[in-house]
């Protein structure tokens, strides 16, 4: 395009200098043909052809100016034509940014929108407490509605099927989200359930090998008073035949059963703490522990020992008061029953007091003591871990089932340096 501009120019030029040239030629023949007419008469021949050819070159050059100033024209027309090319493309790059920009903006004021109307949906669920306050947000509301709407009406060209389909997408992520969500969330629970089965599933199996082991035990230690009623019956039979007295064969009798019974109350006492629910209530301890001193005074060691008695909780407990009842009864009474009797001092200390929420019981005696290898079974059913028949040995199973049905523990520490035995409980509860 450059070149061509170039050659207009150059034919422009060469025309207007032949034109300047041929002008003086036409002057000097004129004159010539007023100076002599008969020389022009002679010559007309060779000058008619001579203005023929002058008059051809000028129209030539006219012809080639024409061509030059159109060419320059052109060139200039084409030029201002790129120029307005380049003015427009720059103009539309202009309006798509700026369109860009109002799409964004829109975009980004439709979230807003969004989001106020999320907001202004539970604000409206708030109590009568904030109306006021909710009135101004509906106000707010409805400005930013009117804005949104103004926009939307100076955004009616955007592409709205790309809109739908990114809000689809949107959707469609967002309900991806949730069911995955969801699918983590049924998987949690099963593994939770799986392993709620597998501890119910253990326990049941513990419940069973106890409830075994309660059978066989129960059966055994009460083949013993049985037995006995059988020899005695006998016994008092022979010497009835013989005329004998036979009370002191009654009296044994009479113990027999009275053992029997209270054997039979414990086991009792052991099924219905399994079977029944809990049943916490507000109750003072020192209440409690005035039941379990009244029911121990039939212990016929009671006045040989001291006791000592340090309840720190003064505020009433939640708890469960028969249960509560029976692991004073049965850790102060075993206590109490085997105390070592060639000891001058003889003593049982019971200390009751809270720690982190838990209520610690702890009964200490110097007593006759529990050896090494009988420690770690004296909380089984029906062990007793003395020689001295003073017992059927559930009263040390009996706290144990209680403190775990009431998520609690139980342990003993011993010293055999200083001969003392103390158990203690830690049961939690709410003050």
């Amino acid at each position: 395009m450059k070149n061509y501009f170039n050659y207009s120019i150059f034919l422009t030029i060469t025309s207007l200098l032949l034109l300047i040239v041929i002008q003086p030629i036409e002057a000097s023949a004129i004159q010539s043909s007023i100076v002599s007419s008969k020389t022009m008469i002679i010559s007309y021949l060779f000058e008619t052809e001579a203005l023929y050819l002058t008059s051809t070159i000028k129209t030539i050059s006219l012809i080639i100016l024409s061509f030059g100033i159109f060419g320059i024209a052109f060139n200039f027309i084409n030029l201002s034509s790129n120029r307005i090319k380049r003015h427009n493309d720059y103009l539309e790059s202009l309006v798509k940014d700026r369109t860009k920009t109002l799409e964004e903006q829109h975009s980004q004021l439709k979230a807003q929108n969004e989001a106020y109307k999320d907001a202004l949906s539970l604000i409206q669920e708030q109590k009568e407490e904030i109306e006021t306050a909710q009135q101004d947000l509906l106000i707010k509301n409805k400005d930013l509605k009117e804005a949104f709407e103004e926009i939307q009406s100076q955004n009616e060209l955007l592409d709205h099927e790309r809109s739908k389909l990114e809000q689809a997408k949107r959707i469609i992520q967002g309900q991806n989200t949730k069911l995955l969500g969801i699918a983590r969330n049924l998987d949690h629970k099963v593994q939770e359930r799986t392993k709620e089965l597998s501890v119910s599933n253990n326990l049941l199996l513990d419940k069973n090998k106890e409830l075994d082991e309660f059978i066989y035990k129960s059966a055994h230690d009460l083949r013993g008073p049985i037995a006995r009623f059988k020899g005695l019956s006998q016994l008092i039979q022979m010497e009835y035949e013989q005329d004998n007295d036979i009370s002191d064969h009654l009296n044994h009798l009479n113990h027999s059963a009275n053992h029997m019974d209270s054997m039979l109350k414990r086991l009792s006492n052991v099924y219905e703490i399994s079977a029944r629910p809990i049943i916490p209530q507000k109750i003072s301890v020192d209440m409690i522990l005035e039941t379990v001193f009244d029911r121990l005074k039939t212990e016929e060691n009671l006045n040989n020992v001291s006791i000592e008695l340090n309840n720190e909780i003064k505020e009433p407990i939640q708890i469960d008061p028969s249960l509560l009842h029976l692991i004073f009864k049965n850790l102060i009474g075993n206590a109490v029953r085997f105390y070592d009797p060639l000891k001058l001092n003889k003593w049982v200390k019971v200390k009751i007091e809270i720690i982190d929420k838990q209520l610690v019981i702890s009964v200490k005696d110097n007593g006759i003591g529990i050896k090494k290898e009988q420690q770690e079974n004296i909380f089984n059913l029906f062990y007793v871990g003395s020689e001295l028949p003073k017992g059927p040995g559930l009263g040390l199973y009996i706290c144990k089932i209680i403190t775990k049905k009431l998520n609690g523990d139980i342990n003993l520490n011993y010293s055999e340096v200083e001969k003392e035995t103390e158990f203690k409980a830690s049961i939690p509860i709410a003050i």
